[in-house]
């Protein structure tokens, strides 16, 4: 079973490695997760936590809701990517 940590993890690996800081947003925030997660109350949880955490910022865009990450938190933010999202030269997270 799939945690609320897994998906933040997965959501804020993939805005930071795509440079998602704050005016750069993106409406593709869940793909990536695998179907059956997208529309779970656990992944709904993981994102309601990330915007009350202020680590995530929403924006509503062309009927969407698009996602960055908030500038302000770069420290706390880069130091939860560093213990769960990041991986070594084999592959496996450090």
């Amino acid at each position: 079973m799939t945690t609320a940590l897994e998906i933040k993890a997965r959501i804020i690996n993939k805005l930071v490695r795509w440079r998602k800081w704050g005016g750069a947003h993106t409406e593709n925030i869940l793909n990536g997760l695998p179907s059956h997660l997208k529309g779970e109350k656990v992944t709904k949880q993981a994102l309601k936590e990330l915007e009350r955490d202020e680590w995530i910022i929403p924006a509503k865009k062309t009927g969407e809701i698009h996602y960055s990450l908030n500038s302000r938190k770069v420290d706390e933010i880069l130091c939860f990517y560093e213990k769960y999202c990041k991986k070594d030269n084999n592959g496996n997270k450090v």
